[in-house]
């Protein structure tokens, strides 16, 4: 039986956004090696990192950004408007790619330090020009730190296909989704990497799991069911997994898994494949997280929260994060650990990051307060007078304002 699109919900959680604004911060951390603060960061307590939380979160908003209008019955538009975010996101990958290139030929040059340009997989183009700049063009060469988004317009792209699967059972999709998982880490299969040997350090074909489950609790929650229903005895699992994977990595105490003799993919903790103590990691951490009682600050979470405001606008805050991180490691290249060094050039990272969220949010007021004023027939500055104020906005204009989040 099709699933029929639900009524719009106008209500936007801004919880999503804070979170992926957490998690923004977390990955630009991550990226800036040698700090103290990446000490600090989600990856030292607990078998994940922010990559992961972030692509859950990225297939929750997919829910209502796509999935809404695809199960309504507009699937090309739908299909159409993800490979529309791909082609954006692709411009923005070779962007990056090009300023990563020039950042670090400019720090060789002016620090007199060749080895930056043999970092972070840059030395092909020195090795073999022509192979890497074709490989670069087809994402089957990519840099270090520059290497999610690639993944992401993969996860684009297939996602049609998820969204046809959700349209005959929601449970269906999360189910292939799952087995094809396991189907990439017993086959070992990934997307070549060129000129270098191996796959793409991101697989999309085993990320996309974790996109799955996100774009799963999206639609729960875009059809007026809880995302992740609360049951007791699944919390005190997922807190009790959460406590595990914290002793186990801070105190390395790895043998207590390997010992185990189970088959590597349930014991391992491959990135690349997205190997599964990772991943039930994360799904742990959002469903703590999720149910928070009603107490808890991460319970209620304003609009106005800057955090949140970072996650609403994730793909600039992410390329500006991303180019910042770069620029930030070729200023600690080969620097010790330094606390008030390191505090300040993490610290003016994020604000710059924090601003540009900000500007962002200003300027999409501005742009909508000068709209009302032109269609209200008023000069722009003038005050408003109460008769001639704008109609509300139809509920379909609502919800696309309110979940068009489709990170990063």
């Amino acid at each position: 039986m099709a699933i029929i699109a639900p009524k719009s919900q106008t209500s936007r959680d801004n919880r999503v956004d804070f979170w992926r604004g957490i998690a923004l911060m977390m990955i630009f951390v991550n990226h800036v090696p040698g700090t103290v603060w990446e000490r600090y960061t989600s990856r030292n307590f607990g078998f994940s990192d922010a990559a992961e939380l972030f692509v859950f979160l990225a297939g929750f908003a997919a829910a209502f950004a796509y999935g809404r209008p695809f199960l309504g019955g507009y699937r090309l538009f739908a299909s159409l408007k993800a490979y529309r975010r791909a082609g954006t996101l692709f411009l923005v990958q070779m962007t990056l790619t090009m300023l990563t290139i020039g950042l670090f030929a400019w720090a060789a040059l002016a620090f007199g330090e060749g080895r930056l340009m043999w970092r972070m997989n840059l030395n092909a183009l020195s090795t073999e020009p022509l192979e890497a700049f074709f490989g670069l063009a087809s994402f089957g060469h990519q840099f270090g730190y520059v290497n999610i988004l690639p993944m992401y317009i993969a996860l684009l792209l297939i996602m049609p296909i998820h969204l046809w699967l959700a349209s005959i059972s929601r449970e269906l999709m999360l189910g292939a989704s799952i087995a094809f998982w396991a189907v990439t880490w017993t086959f070992n299969l990934n997307i070549p990497a060129f000129p270098n040997p191996g796959g793409w350090f991101f697989n999309p074909l085993a990320w996309q799991v974790i996109f799955a489950v996100g774009l799963y609790a999206g639609l729960r929650k875009t059809a007026g069911l809880p995302s992740v229903p609360y049951r007791p005895w699944l919390f005190a699992l997922a807190l009790g997994y959460l406590l595990v994977s914290f002793v186990i990595v801070h105190y390395g105490l790895w043998s207590l898994i390997f010992d185990l003799g189970i088959p590597g993919p349930l014991t391992s903790f491959d990135k690349t494949f997205a190997a599964v103590p990772r991943v039930l990691h994360v799904l742990a951490l959002v469903y703590v997280f999720a149910n928070a009682s009603p107490g808890s600050p991460f319970a209620d979470i304003r609009r106005e929260n800057v955090i949140a405001a970072m996650g609403r606008h994730s793909l600039p805050v992410f390329a500006c994060g991303t180019l910042l991180s770069l620029v930030c490691q070729t200023i600690k290249f080969g620097g010790e650990e330094h606390v008030l060094f390191d505090t300040t050039l993490i610290g003016i990272g994020i604000g710059i990051q924090i601003l540009i969220a900000q500007w962002i949010e200003w300027w999409g007021g501005y742009q909508k307060s000068v709209a009302a004023e032109r269609s209200a027939g008023r000069p722009h500055g003038t005050t408003r007078e109460p008769e001639t104020a704008s109609p509300p906005a139809p509920p379909s204009a609502t919800l696309s304002a309110a979940h068009d989040a489709r990170g990063p």
